[in-house]
């Protein structure tokens, strides 16, 4: 990722990683045809003035030629010209976009594997939307980014290059052509003795013998290159400027697309939530608001392509229809250029002027790149410093944790642990001195709600960002988190439902049915390898209690050392509850638990005994561990009974 938050790293990366080898075979098979189609532009504009020159000949044909026959040879030489460079264009097409193709699944492929490297980098992206000297301090849209700058990116270079290549080929061939045919301007040679005559009066005959500035058969050749240098670097200035306020606009259209687009995909993972508030009228409003912004730049850059639009086609026309017939005009008015020359020196600078305005050209693509890179920078950018999570974390706040592992000793260990909110002043609203879990140990934290028993459960897997202390598990020990809303992925067959985070193939089918079938979900055992049930996905099928039943089956299949359950039968029952505790109990009993409850009384089994042997009581912002008691709970289910 340090590599790709660089605008030239990025572009490079590809063609310096791992796979040099197919990026340069490609890339020198593009050049190699590049190439070649420069070399053909000088064919096809003689061919073409072949075809004109006889055409204009045709009542004037020498005796014994037959006119029909020339023309007909003309124009088939010129279509055969043509269609061959077509096909030489349609080559390099397909290897350019196997290139790109190529390029881009890598690109992705790396922002993939870096973003997705731990369980916390996703979740580190997301985790600030605040604004920093006017900028948002974690980069927007990041799907949006990957997807269509990502898209657009290797393309853009690999065109621009092949467009810079070949302008700069073509440039050197259609140069070579133009000196071939060029004829002598009676005006420039006037000059040009002239200017000789002052050299000799100001540095003497000898230095004045050893320089001509005569420029003879040169001379039409000359007055191209002198076209050249004025006109286009006059245009290309003024297409810079137009592309800066491009470039700009560019960034200003994708931060705001990202904004509306991440807006409807909020929407649409609370769908639920939106039609039980009713809250249709206040979502419309602020969608509205986001597409008006962007609308709003949409327009302005409408008024920019259209203005680069008219210049670029002025442009092209006063390249190709006025400005290339001047330099090759004087030779042919004063009859020393036949009409086929004077064609054909027309046809190369009007090629020359198009080569030499690649610039001009590509300036919007140019823009595009720099917008699209710039995007992509920025996210390859935050994903680094991510990764340095205490320093990420301490710009804002207190971040001080230490999480290590021991050889011997507690599953989990906790030691001086102190839970801060952001910023560098809060106080702690948390602490535990000290805590030691063991296999089998299970613990649940009771406390008021918003005292921090779900903080320190995060703390302790690591994703709380905010403290200080230190937090040790055993070497070898895994640690498994259940919350209150189950992770249910699309786009997954049931098996891996079950088994995730693990691949399916890495548990067998009977294991996964086993554990579906001793959380009580057996019946839908048949559906294992669909992704679909009755045409709708599985987080839509299965109710919330279904959903952390689910959860209890890959707890089973995982078999963690320390588990980890944040209000993970809320969705249960008083009878549901107490059953998934008992599994737990019965299929897991040298598993350390750490939990934090829904209901005020922790689960017994039907005879009294308490699920849990302690509790880690928070108040006033300490945490203090008693042993637990079971009577409350019988009392009340009795009464329930």
């Amino acid at each position: 990722m340090k590599r790709l938050s660089g605008f030239w790293g990025l572009l490079s990366a590809y063609w310096v990683s791992e796979r040099w080898r197919e990026a340069w075979l490609l890339t020198v098979i593009v050049f190699a045809i590049t190439t070649l189609l420069s070399k053909s532009s000088v064919w096809v504009a003689v061919a073409s003035a072949d075809f004109l020159a006889s055409l204009a000949n045709f009542h004037d044909a020498e005796a014994g030629v037959d006119p029909v026959r020339v023309v007909l040879l003309a124009a088939a030489a010129y279509l055969a010209i043509f269609l061959a460079r077509t096909a030489g264009v349609a080559l390099r097409h397909l290897v350019s976009a196997t290139l790109h193709r190529r390029a881009r699944g890598w690109l992705v492929g790396r922002f993939n594997d870096a973003i997705l490297a731990d369980e916390r980098i996703a979740l580190d992206l997301m985790s600030d939307r605040s604004e920093s000297g006017g900028s948002s301090r974690m980069p927007d849209a990041i799907d949006q980014r990957i997807d269509e700058c990502s898209g657009s990116l290797y393309g853009g270079v690999i065109g621009l290059t092949m467009g810079l290549w070949g302008s700069v080929t073509s440039i050197y061939f259609v140069s070579v052509a133009l000196m071939e045919r060029s004829q002598s301007v009676a005006f420039l040679d006037r000059w040009g003795a002239q200017a000789n005559g002052v050299l000799e009066g100001w540095f003497g005959p000898g230095l004045a013998a050893r320089i001509d500035l005569v420029p003879g058969d040169s001379g039409s050749a000359l007055l191209a290159l002198a076209l050249v240098a004025v006109y286009v670097p006059t245009m290309t200035f003024i297409a810079w400027r137009l592309g800066r306020i491009i470039e700009r606009l560019s960034l200003q259209r994708q931060r705001r697309d990202g904004a509306w687009r991440g807006e409807w995909g909020g929407l649409l993972n609370r769908v639920g939530h939106l039609a039980a508030a009713r809250g249709e009228r206040a979502q419309s409003r602020i969608n509205g608001r986001l597409y008006a912004d962007l609308d709003q730049t949409w327009g302005k850059q409408n008024w920019l392509a259209a203005g680069m639009m008219m210049f670029t086609n002025v442009y092209k026309f006063l390249s190709a229809r006025l400005l290339a017939y001047l330099p090759a005009l004087p030779a042919f008015m004063a009859d020393r250029m036949s009409f086929r020359d004077f064609v054909a020196n027309s046809e190369l600078t009007a090629e020359l002027i198009g080569d030499v305005s690649w610039f001009i050209n590509v300036m919007p693509a140019i823009a595009t790149l720099r917008a699209n890179a710039s995007r992509l920078t920025e996210v390859a950018d935050a994903v680094e410093r991510v990764r340095a999570r205490q320093d990420f974390y301490a710009e804002t706040g207190v971040s001080r944790f230490r999480r290590d592992r021991r050889p011997s000793g507690p599953v989990l260990a906790l030691e001086g642990l102190n839970l801060h909110h952001r910023g560098h002043d809060t106080p702690a609203f948390l602490t535990v001195p000290k805590l030691r879990l063991y296999p089998g140990d299970r613990i649940y934290l009771s406390g008021q709600n918003g005292c921090g028993k779900s903080s320190l459960l995060k703390a302790v897997a690591g994703l709380w960002p905010y403290g200080e202390g230190r937090v040790s598990l055993r070497e070898g020990a895994s640690l498994f988190f259940a919350g209150q809303e189950a992770d249910i992925p699309d786009r997954m067959m049931l098996k891996a439902l079950v088994t995730y985070p693990d691949h399916p193939e890495e548990h067998s089918d009977i294991a996964a049915a086993a554990a579906l079938s001793r959380v009580g979900l057996g019946h839908f055992i048949n559906s294992l390898e669909h992704d679909l049930y009755q045409g709708r996905n599985w987080r839509d099928v299965l109710s919330g209690g279904q959903k952390q039943r689910l959860v209890l089956a890959r707890i089973l299949l995982a078999r963690p050392d320390i588990l980890l359950l944040d209000e993970a039968t809320a969705a249960l029952d008083t009878d549901a509850a107490m059953e998934f505790h008992l599994i737990l109990r019965d299929s897991l009993p040298q598993t350390a638990i750490l939990s934090v409850l829904h209901s005020e009384y922790p689960p017994c089994d039907p005879d009294g005994e308490p699920f849990y042997s302690a509790a880690l009581e928070i108040r006033d912002g300490m945490a203090q561990l008693r042993p637990s008691l079971a009577s409350g709970y019988i009392a009340v289910r009795h009464a329930a009974e």
